[in-house]
Parts: structure tokens; sequence; C-alpha cells
């Protein structure tokens, strides 16, 4: 397994971890716990699915093909 691909199963299951822990902290009663809780966790679940997502992206691109240029003139 090279390393992208490990890298993206791991953000894959930190999110998983981070979302597991959100559902948790969720149904504790409200507190400053619970809210600092809730709000790590919410966190660290999206910044693991957005690098996770990025990773997707740049993996997902076929080979050879250029990326568009939006402000470009064709």
């Amino acid at each position: 397994m090279d390393r992208v691909s490990r890298n993206f199963w791991i953000l894959v299951a930190a999110t998983v971890l981070a979302v597991g822990g959100l559902s948790t902290a969720l149904r504790e009663p409200s507190g400053p716990v619970a809210g600092t809780v809730t709000a790590v966790s919410a966190l660290a679940a999206l910044v693991s699915m957005t690098l996770a997502g990025r990773i997707l992206v740049v993996v997902g691109r076929r080979p050879g093909r250029k990326a568009r240029n939006r402000g470009a003139l064709r």
C-alpha cells in the first residue's frame, strides 16, 4: 500500500472515530464538558473529512488530463 492510500484510510478511520465521539457527546447532558467534547469532535470530523476528500479528488483525476483554467479564454 502506498503512502497516499495509507493516509487516506487513516483519515477515514479518524473521521469515523470523530463522528462516533460526536454522537456520544450529543447524547450527554448539557454542560461545559459535553460542549467542549462536541466542539472538538465536530472539528476533528470536519478536518479529517476535508483532507480525505482532497486526497480522493487528487487521486481520482485521470492521468494525462490537464486541470481546467477557469479564467482562460478559448
